[in-house]
Formats: structure tokens, C-alpha cells, sequence
């Protein structure tokens, strides 16, 4: 990242960068649950109980945390035939239209999770599983990773614009372009080098 990204994308991308690790951590921590009582059914014929609803959750929750970094690190995949053979002003007109659409697909979805999310607490939902876990708490955390999604579109929408402002078109399309091929070998070259969410020296 250069010297005069603000305050906000830094901040974003700290949180990020923490979830990613966290989420790895999560999915370990389910799949390990899982071959633990597999093995516990398979040698001696019990289980612990529970072990796949809360897989289910961290999936949940891990999924709708990973949409940001994916978006941060500009992994999500985009039709490229004509984009790629476009000026820059262009790409950046595209890029700002695919930025739109994506906010009015999150918007909409941080709505209905929303109203699932009130829903559980209104009506104290529980699952119907020997577990009995409260809606709310694994609802919450997924509600929160839609709002960081959500959140994240926000911050590099305005990042953009004030790139725009100065005329730093090549800089706006660093922020929410997608990567080249070039960019691609780039990454694979140095995926051996820690870096940040966000690629470095744009």
C-alpha cells in the first residue's frame, strides 16, 4: 500500500487480514471436531453430538467473512474478454459499475439477514438439535460478516473516488480493478513473501 491510502483502508485491511486468520483457524478447529467423533463412532461407537451443526455454523460464518478479503486482495472473478482490451478510463468506468452492482447485491442481502437475525431474537429462536443453540449468537456473527462486506465496498468506494478526484486513474483501478495476468504471476512469484491484503507499491 502507498504512504497516502487513508487511515480508513488501513484499518480495514488490519481487520481483514485478522478474520482470515481466524476463519483459518475456525475451519481447523471444525474439521479436526469432525474427525475426532468420526473416529470416536467408528472405534467405539458414540459420538460427541454436535460436532456437525457447529461445522455448519463456522462454514457459515467463515463464508460470509472471506467475501472482503476476496474483494481486498480483488479475487472475485469478473468477465474479462472485453475489459482486458480496454484504455484505463474505461476499466475504471467498469470497474466503479461492477463496484455499484456488488453494493446493491450485498445491500440486499444485509437485509435479509438482517430480518433473519431479528427474527431469532424476537422469537428466541433455538435449533432443534441436542445442542439447543441460541439463533442469535452463530446468526449474529455471519449478520456481522455481511456488514463488513458491506462496510469494506463502502471504504474502497470512497478511496476510488478520491483517487478519481486527483486524477490517479491507474491507482483507482488498483483499488477495485481485477488482476492480470501479470498481476496473477506477480502474486504466484512472491505468494512465498508476507504482504498485505491489499497489493503492495500501488
Amino acid at each position: 500500500m502507498q504512504p497516502d491510502d487513508t487511515q480508513s483502508l488501513r484499518f480495514i485491511n488490519r481487520i481483514a487480514r485478522a478474520s482470515a486468520w481466524m476463519g483459518g483457524i475456525a475451519l481447523m478447529g471444525s474439521a479436526l471436531m469432525i474427525s475426532i467423533d468420526l473416529l470416536l463412532r467408528r472405534l467405539f461407537g458414540f459420538s460427541m453430538g454436535g460436532a456437525d451443526e457447529i461445522a455448519g455454523y463456522v462454514l457459515a460464518i467463515v463464508s460470509a467473512w472471506a467475501f472482503p478479503i476476496a474483494l481486498l486482495k480483488r479475487s472475485h472473478l469478473r468477465v474479462d474478454i472485453l475489459y482486458s482490451r480496454l484504455a484505463l478510463k474505461p476499466k475504471v468506468g467498469l470497474d466503479l459499475l461492477a463496484l455499484a452492482g456488488m453494493a446493491l447485491f450485498v445491500g440486499t442481502l444485509l437485509l435479509h439477514v438482517g430480518g433473519v437475525l431479528w427474527d431469532s431474537i424476537a422469537y428466541r429462536s433455538i435449533s432443534t438439535t441436542p445442542l439447543q443453540v441460541p439463533q442469535w449468537i452463530p446468526q449474529s456473527l455471519w449478520f456481522a460478516g455481511y456488514l463488513f462486506f458491506a462496510t469494506t465496498i463502502l471504504v474502497l468506494a470512497y478511496n476510488s473516488v478520491i483517487q478519481l478526484r486527483q486524477q490517479r486513474w491507474a491507482a483507482a483501478n488498483a483499488l477495485i480493478g481485477i488482476n492480470s495476468v501479470e498481476d496473477e504471476i506477480e502474486e504466484e512469484s512472491h505468494s512465498g513473501r508476507p504482504h498485505d491484503i491489499t497489493r503492495e507499491g500501488r
